[in-house]
């Protein structure tokens, strides 16, 4: 039989609260604190767009998604895989289905109804503690950890601790990044955050912003470079943003940390082909309105010509190859990423080096650090949450 632990979990989302169950069922005493006033903040808000647990695919497709750590989490992923995440929901109670993307969401219950039954099985363990309003602002390499709530300070110590207090967005919601200093106390390496499933910059003109008000693109290709996503963007008046956007992010945001830009290509028609595009145009009398003619002939509205006009040379929509070739390849400049506060996710955060494959610091031993908190990356569609679960179950199995 496995000794029991006095275990303290800092941080209240998903990582956490996934980690704190495992724990209570194997008999372990578990203390679980968050500086906020509630629990699991972001993933209420998440779930305000429709909660996305995780996704239906192949696992070894599933693993691609996160890019550099692809080998390693496949890894986590046969250890916990979507399938296990959808049977545990099924144990609170919480029926899922798989959408026509893919996407796996719970059948009925929202986020917070969700979050209910969740706190309730973890209430009902005796040896489960709660602390609201408690910022952790320092942890020693004895374990020994200082919180503060309110005006007060407060030291505990414990046998094994958990950090789980996410990246760099959204920090209303608690996910401030602020651990870096006590982390940085104890030698630990950290990559910086940089915002991932965000949107990016655009300098429009005055007339297109007064014409555009978040207009979606919807059944588009979005092209940089070798990597193709298709799917639905939102025009803003800062640029662009949407889950086309998010997929490929990272590799907007580090072609602009390179070149100070980033081209990205999008096509607006990616069920046709350019000949077949050009051949549709040619049919256009010279008495047709060209807005109205595409519109009724490839089926593309209004914002999608005013857009043509943004960023083509008008003066040449005569010429059909012209026109085809922008309907197929629009060529998009993108300046710089939204602020790190508005996006999804980050990026950076501690490095897999510093952890052993139980995710323990190798300079801490008895500290693990799981969820947004490492150096990973992921874009949205349910791969974000599924690699909190994976860490998450890959931690507390080791005690």
């Amino acid at each position: 039989m496995k000794n029991s632990f006095k275990i303290a979990i800092i941080g209240g989302g998903p990582g956490g609260l996934f980690a704190a169950y495992l724990l209570l069922e194997n008999g372990h005493q578990v203390d679980v604190y968050d500086q906020s006033s509630g629990l699991a903040k972001k993933f209420l808000i998440a779930g305000n767009g429709g909660l996305n647990l995780t996704h239906s695919e192949d696992l070894d497709l599933f693993a691609t998604r996160y890019g550099k750590d692809e080998n390693f989490f496949k890894e986590l992923l046969r250890d916990f895989s979507p399938t296990d995440l959808r049977n545990w929901c099924h144990s609170l109670g919480v029926e899922t289905f798989v959408g026509s993307s893919g996407r796996v969401f719970p059948k009925k219950l929202k986020a917070g109804e969700i979050l209910i039954k969740w706190t309730k099985k973890l209430k009902s363990y005796p040896q489960f503690n709660l602390f609201l309003q408690h910022s952790l602002i320092k942890l020693t390499k004895e374990k020994e950890l200082i919180f503060k709530s309110g005006a007060s300070l407060i030291t505990k110590q414990y046998d094994k601790v958990i950090l789980s207090l996410g990246g760099a967005s959204w920090p209303q919601t608690g996910s401030d990044g602020k651990w870096k200093s006590f982390l940085g106390e104890n030698d630990i390496v950290m990559k910086p955050f940089f915002p991932m499933n965000c949107g990016f910059e655009h300098k429009w003109s005055d007339f297109f912003k007064k014409k555009i008000d978040h207009s979606p693109l919807k059944n588009i290709q979005l092209h940089i470079g070798d990597h193709k996503v298709r799917g639905e963007i939102m025009l803003t008046p800062f640029g662009i943003e949407g889950g086309a956007v998010y997929a490929i992010s990272n590799f907007i945001r580090d072609a602009i940390d390179i070149d100070g830009h980033s081209s990205v290509l999008l096509d607006l028609k990616p069920d046709l082909s350019f000949d077949e595009i050009k051949k549709r145009l040619d049919s256009k009398s010279p008495k047709q309105s060209l807005s109205h003619f595409i519109h009724k002939t490839l089926n593309l509205s209004d914002i999608v010509y005013t857009l043509l006009v943004e960023l083509s040379n008008k003066s040449q929509f005569d010429d059909s190859a012209y026109l085809a070739g922008q309907i197929k390849n629009l060529e998009l400049i993108l300046t710089a990423p939204r602020p790190i506060e508005e996006a999804i996710s980050t990026s950076g955060g501690v490095c897999f080096s510093e952890l052993d494959s139980s995710l323990e610091l190798k300079k801490m031993p008895g500290v693990y650090i799981v969820g947004e908190m490492l150096d990973f990356e992921a874009p949205t569609g349910g791969y974000l949450l599924q690699g909190c679960f994976s860490t998450a179950f890959r931690a507390a199995k080791s005690f």
